[in-house]
């Protein structure tokens, strides 16, 4: 079927109308947008350059007759809660003090429950991060839900919270949300745990299930004993070195490492010769470290393992024990009739140390 010329012009015409207008509405919508945007933020940086000045007097002049600090239009107590969580971040001592007690004093606390349950993101995490940094335990057990929260930048700001309260009563809910992560997020997340600070790995030696039950929790028990240097936790983890579970014994043999306690190096030195190459890794690791130069002969029977890993970590170990190691490192570089694998792994590292210095 053809349609008549001048309809066809027709439908040109209103089509490319309809298009035109499309596109001015759509440069329209996005320069509206970017004006709202400029004017907030040219709003925001007034209002912080002027609360940055009012709040150093309020904080800092030392004088009783100093004015109040002004009044926060409610329009603009959302900007200043953000305002009040980054400005501590700065202070510490009477300073934080006193920004908490402007906190509470201005009453912008008081939409927390709200807030703590809004539907948006920022809104959720914004409240977590206040509970947590003004030290608000009223409202802990109302951020304890948000461990669940699908937004995993809400989870660990509330997980901040509930750590910095120093609050073992939170401490069953927080390890859940840890051991829920991937494990190779749990490292990261031990930063996390150590806001509850020493008194964690006690509470964790009295509450966790036998290792056989459940090895993750004693996993994450080592990982933390190892970053805290948590020398009272040293029996147990001879224990767990003694544990049929692998991941267990290499995790226990990083926090002995970190503790570095030579009186531990007869129980750590048999561990070299295990069936499981991430035990052997990690021994190679620890033993320089406990041992000091007497680990040297253990470290060059490492350095011919047919793991890449555990060779690599045995020579690292002699590298890092300074100019005893790096003789011993040269040796067997040049001993012809030393195995392949430990000549090259050898000439490797020394390398290594040669860029750095290390000889």
């Amino acid at each position: 079927m053809h349609l008549p010329p001048a309809m066809v012009l027709q439908v040109l015409i209103w089509g490319t109308v309809i298009l035109g207008s499309l596109v001015s509405g759509l440069v329209l919508l996005g320069a509206g947008i970017q004006f709202r945007r400029d004017r907030q933020n040219r709003h925001r940086i007034a209002r912080y350059q002027a609360w940055e000045t009012d709040l150093a007097v309020y904080l800092f002049s030392g004088d009783d007759t100093a004015p109040a600090f002004p009044r926060i239009a409610k329009e603009d107590r959302q900007l200043f809660r953000k305002f009040l969580t980054r400005y501590h971040a700065t202070l510490a001592g009477q300073e934080a003090e006193a920004l908490r007690e402007l906190y509470l004093g201005l009453g912008v606390h008081e939409s927390l429950p709200g807030r703590l349950k809004h539907r948006q993101t920022t809104v959720r995490a914004q409240a977590a991060q206040e509970v947590g940094i003004f030290k608000l335990g009223e409202y802990l057990d109302a951020v304890v839900p948000l461990l669940d929260d699908p937004v995993p930048y809400v989870t660990h700001l509330a997980a901040q919270a509930l750590t910095l309260s120093g609050d073992l009563r939170f401490a069953q809910p927080v390890v859940d949300w840890v051991l829920r992560e991937e494990r190779y997020q749990r490292e990261r997340l031990l930063r996390v745990l150590e806001g509850f600070g020493p008194d964690l790995l006690p509470w964790l030696e009295s509450h966790l299930e036998p290792p056989g039950g459940a090895p993750e929790p004693w996993i994450l028990f080592a990982l933390l004993a190892g970053s805290h240097r948590h020398r009272e936790s040293e029996p147990r983890l001879l224990e767990l070195i003694a544990n049929p579970d692998v991941d267990i014994q290499a995790s226990a043999l990083k926090a002995l490492a970190a503790l570095a306690d030579p009186l531990t190096y007869a129980r750590v030195e048999p561990l070299a010769q295990h069936e499981a190459w991430p035990v052997r890794a990690q021994a190679a690791k620890a033993l320089g470290l406990i041992g000091g130069p007497d680990a040297i002969p253990a470290l060059i029977a490492l350095t011919s393992d047919p793991i890449y890993e555990v060779r690599r970590n045995a020579a690292q170990g002699m590298a890092d024990l300074g100019h005893a190691g790096t003789s011993a490192l040269t040796w067997l570089a040049e001993d012809p009739t030393a195995d392949r694998f430990a000549r090259d792994i050898a000439r490797e590292r020394l390398e290594w140390a040669d860029e750095r210095g290390h000889q």
